[in-house]
């Protein structure tokens, strides 16, 4: 709570809206104001912060009970030097108590105390309510008020103002002592050195109040304590009164203190597992009957270590097991039921002292607890840990695997994980679930039936089958929502989360990961390493665990018996290109995104559908759960295609092979070596050229050979693909490096090639222009970031002085034709399937290719660059080209291999969206098409607004407007395109 809230709640139901405004409260944080007519605050910030923030207690009995007092207030309230300031802590009466800023401590003293009290009389401490002003006067109402056991009413006694305060504001009543010894008046105070109850213990116990001793969780270990609380009782059953105590009800762990066990756990759960939970009144006078005369030293003894374990033990024996090997205790039924679960030495030790307490009393110290609990880790010793198999625990009972027979629970089955699902509450059917998995897969029943197949896989851990699911899909797309609703199933106690990078580095991550019955790595796109531990634990191989602080030894391995699922927005990269993770890997596509307005919370809404989902996945035939797992590609065509598409997205080596290869079975195919001239005859030589253009590395030649036999062979099992060797060196029957004229089918992938062009283009077409460094009326002569290039700054922005296009045409005589005799220049419209070549031959070698010198390697780049810059459609695509490959590469190819016509088709795609401010001016004209590299000529009439012209993939269109050198077109299709035209003499 924020100090502005708490200012809030304590100033009378008003509420502050500046924080810094706290004249409500009557703040003075200043102990020394100058405005005298400003009232003092009865608590500073800072302790209001302490008392609820750090105690969580309630602003308004903090009000009522606390103040901030200075160094020199402090001494006068004291009666001697205070050395600090701090809060002072007063309730009904003159009893006080200051708690400092700074302790101190004195001459003599031993150490610093944390409170300090006035000298002289004492008396306990009432807190005041801040409501109710007879809270402590009026005995039947406070009657009313208090804890009940077998109706009698009961006060808590503790020691500490803060704890009272505590314990009244969650309407327990609690009376505090100053110290465990100051509930009876001291000696010195007698002159016959006698020791009565304090004024107020003493009038509240001949009211006939009950009381319930709850001092701290520690006190236990602290003789003195124990003794000054025995004392305490016996004076208090002196008035015929009922006594019980709390004291070590609770742990450390829980809570010091009984404010702090209130703070953490809250009042209902203390009322009912401390409050309900105390030593009766018989307990209480087994402990005083032997005690001695002077009631200084009780003189009973607990019995026997080794007797109270053996006792322990058989009660025990059905509910606590010591595990050897793993040296941790298993509890039965401590987490969910019928389940054993693993649980730390303090919290075995805790259920073992409260045993103790309640059969012996608090008698004895901690020794002994501790020898009774190493007794009984002998008696109670597992050395193996023998789980019964074939049974699928719920929360209602255990199922049978074969018969789907629910059986009761039984700790002899010796289970250690269950599912948070009822057996009885299948009936509803699980019908939203299989809808929504009908959604994300596009319709495709057979895709439902591998989710379901493999929900069946992680049900029953299936890692016989040697195979993980990847899922691959952009964001949205219902992979996190499928993993939720596999974790749901399972439980989130049996998930393991992890990422690659985690589970391949990190040694100690499979220790934690072992007894999983679902790992889940999330985000396996962005790691690019080895994956060896997946691989193993994929694959039922023997996998070493190593955790902290334990000598590993021999045997210690463990095989995984879950299941594996991988999540990635894009293919998965990693270092690892051979059979054995690509027969591992099982890739389902996730496509379907769900726009956000249209996402809702699944988690909540399928929860009630869980039990239902159990009962569809487990009615599962386990063969057509093998099929569809383990020959996936043969029962779902679909997955077939998405598993070559997916080998060539992870496997560079696929993807050259893919791209660059066609399956001949009389080709012999030399591997050779990384010559950039041999990169149509040799295999490895083609093979590092198109990986360093697609900004990859290569692999050693002595690698490729055998990968590349691994991927032919044993991945994709070519039949008609050998490795063999020669004189010549290793080759490949089968395999033949693909050239313009091969139209074969893709090796894996299946698609079809891009046709070749029917005819070469000719080698020295006419310029448009003398000057090829001349921008064609869109652009002037510069390179593709210069601020005067209009379109071509990042292929985005038009300036205004520019909007009105300029060409500069080549002066050409009027050509007449048959069908239009009267007809001005012939006008072509060129695309980038008929460009204009440039007249000579670029220097290639000074382009600037950053991992290449070879002339070849910055040829073959530099014409790539140019072809992306032809083929693009808009100008996030032009963009895209830029920023893969470089300014200075792209400028180069601007301005070395572009001709006019395609530097201002270049500029009007990324002009396109501009165009509409420009006016149109008509003109004649006649279309010159061409396409696949197959010139075609058409004559159209002249070109004006309404015109109609034909275009070989568009078909049919009507001429919208015509500006300059640029046409604008409407197709049959709806397409709307600018077209480039250039002059052309005949």
């Amino acid at each position: 709570m924020s100090l502005q809230n708490v200012t809030s709640a304590v100033s009378a139901g008003e509420s502050t809206e500046d924080s810094t405004n706290c004249k409500n409260f009557n703040y003075n944080l200043s102990p020394h104001s100058n405005e005298e007519d400003e009232p003092q605050a009865s608590l500073r910030p800072k302790h209001y912060q302490e008392c609820i923030e750090k105690r969580g207690l309630k602003p308004a009995w903090i009000e009522a009970n606390c103040r901030s007092l200075t160094a020199e207030e402090a001494t006068q309230r004291l009666g001697y030097t205070a050395k600090s300031g701090g809060i002072l802590l007063e309730g009904e009466g003159i009893q006080v108590q200051f708690r400092p800023d700074k302790p101190w401590r004195n001459e003599g003293e031993k150490k610093a105390a944390k409170y300090r009290s006035p000298q002289g009389d004492y008396d306990a401490m009432l807190p005041v309510c801040p409501n109710d002003p007879r809270y402590w006067t009026d005995l039947e109402a406070l009657k009313a008020k208090c804890y009940q056991i077998e109706g009698h009413p009961c006060l808590l006694i503790t020691e500490g103002p803060f704890k009272a305060i505590a314990g009244c504001s969650n309407d327990i009543p609690t009376i505090a002592l100053l110290g465990v010894e100051m509930g009876m008046t001291s000696s010195k105070a007698d002159v016959q050195g006698k020791r009565y109850l304090v004024p107020s213990l003493e009038r509240l116990a001949k009211a006939g109040f009950g009381f319930i001793i709850a001092f701290d969780a520690d006190a236990l270990s602290n003789p003195g304590v124990i003794l000054a609380q025995l004392k305490l009782g016996k004076q208090l059953l002196k008035f015929k009164v009922p006594i019980y105590s709390a004291t070590g009800l609770w742990s450390e762990e829980q809570g010091k203190g009984m404010d702090d066990y209130l703070q953490a756990h809250g009042a209902d759960k203390f009322k009912r597992e401390i409050l309900g939970k105390v030593v009766n009144l018989e307990a209480w006078e087994r402990q005083f009957a032997n005690s001695e005369a002077d009631g200084d030293k009780p003189c009973k003894r607990p019995p026997k270590a080794a007797a109270m374990a053996s006792h322990l033990a058989e009660k025990y024996q059905q509910l606590l097991a010591w595990h050897d090997k793993e040296q941790c205790w298993y509890c039965y039924e401590a987490e969910a039921p019928g389940i054993w679960s693993e649980e730390s030495d303090i919290a075995v030790g805790a259920v073992i002292l409260a045993q103790l307490e309640a059969t012996v009393g608090p008698i004895f110290g901690s020794a002994y607890l501790a020898d009774v609990l190493k007794l009984l880790k002998h008696k109670l010793l597992r050395k193996r840990w023998n789980e019964r198999n074939g049974l699928i625990p719920l929360i209602d009972g255990v199922l049978r695997k074969d018969t789907l027979e629910l059986l009761p629970h039984s700790p002899s089955y010796n289970l250690t994980w269950s599912l948070p699902i009822r057996w009885a509450d299948r009936s509803i059917g699980c019908d939203p679930i299989k809808s929504w998995m009908l959604e994300i897969m596009k319709g495709d029943r057979a895709l439902v039936e591998v989710l379901r197949a493999l929900l069946n896989c992680v049900i029953f851990g299936r890692a016989n089958y040697q195979r993980y699911l990847e899922a691959i899909g952009p964001g949205g797309t219902g992979k996190g929502t499928f993993f939720r609703l596999a974790t749901a199933l399972i439980g989130d106690k049996n998930v393991f989360p992890s990422t690659l990078k985690n589970l391949e580095e990190n040694r100690f991550e499979l220790a934690a990961a072992a007894k999983a019955k679902l790992i889940i790595i999330t985000e396996a796109e962005k790691y690019g390493g080895e994956v060896n531990v997946l691989k193993a634990i994929t694959g039922e191989d023997k996998n070493r665990i190593e955790i902290k602080g334990r000598q590993q030894k021999c045997g210690d391995g463990f095989t995984f018996k879950g299941f594996v699922m991988l999540s990635a927005n894009e293919p998965c990269q990693n270092a690892d290109y051979t059979s054995g993770l690509e027969r591992r890997r099982l890739s389902v596509p996730f496509t379907v995104q769900t726009p956000p307005e249209f996402r809702r919370d699944l988690n909540e809404e399928f929860q009630p559908y869980l039990a239902g989902l159990l009962e569809w996945v487990l009615t599962m035939p386990e063969a057509e759960v093998r099929a569809l797992v383990v020959n996936t590609n043969k029962s779902v065509p679909t997955l077939a295609k998405v598993r070559g598409e997916a080998l060539c997205d992870a496997n560079p080596l696929a993807d050259w092979l893919d791209n660059c290869i066609v399956l001949d079975p009389d080709s012999k195919t030399y591997v050779g070596l990384d010559n950039a001239e041999r990169t149509a005859d040799w295999l490895y030589a083609n093979y590092t050229i198109f990986t360093r253009q697609t900004n990859g590395r290569p692999i050693g030649q002595r690698r490729y050979t055998k990968l590349l036999e691994d991927l032919c062979c044993n991945q994709l099992k070519l039949s008609g693909v050998k490795r063999g060797r020669d004189r010549g060196g290793s080759y490949f029957t089968g395999l033949k490096i693909r050239t313009d004229q091969d139209t074969a089918p893709r090796p894996i992938t299946g698609n079809e090639p891009p046709e070749p062009p029917d005819t070469p283009p000719p080698p020295n077409p006419t310029p448009v222009t003398e000057n090829e460094d001349v921008c064609d009326g869109f652009v002037t002569a510069e390179t593709l970031d210069s601020d005067g290039c209009d379109g071509c700054d990042a292929f985005l922005e038009v300036n205004e002085e520019n909007e009105n296009f300029s060409a500069q045409r080549a002066d050409l005589e009027p050509t007449p034709t048959e069908e239009h005799p009267s007809h001005a220049p012939v006008t072509s419209i060129t695309t980038h399937h008929n460009p204009s070549h440039p007249s000579h031959e670029p220097d290639y070698s000074t382009f600037p290719h950053r991992a290449s010198d070879n002339v070849q390697a910055k040829r073959n780049l530099a014409n790539k660059i140019k072809e992306q810059l032809l083929l693009a459609h808009s100008k996030e695509e032009l963009t895209a080209v830029k920023q893969k490959h470089g300014e200075n590469q792209t400028n180069w190819v601007w301005h070395s291999l572009l001709t006019n016509a395609e530097r201002g088709k270049v500029s009007a795609i990324a002009q396109t969206e501009q165009l509409n401010l420009l006016s149109s001016a008509p003109g004649p004209a006649q279309v010159e098409e061409s396409t696949s590299g197959a010139e075609l000529a058409q004559a159209v009439e002249v070109f004006a607004s309404g015109d109609k012209i034909f275009h070989p993939e568009f078909g049919e269109g009507v001429v919208e407007e015509q500006i300059q050198d640029m046409l604008f077109c409407r197709f049959a299709c709806g397409k709307r395109s600018p077209w480039v035209w250039e002059v052309r003499t005949t």
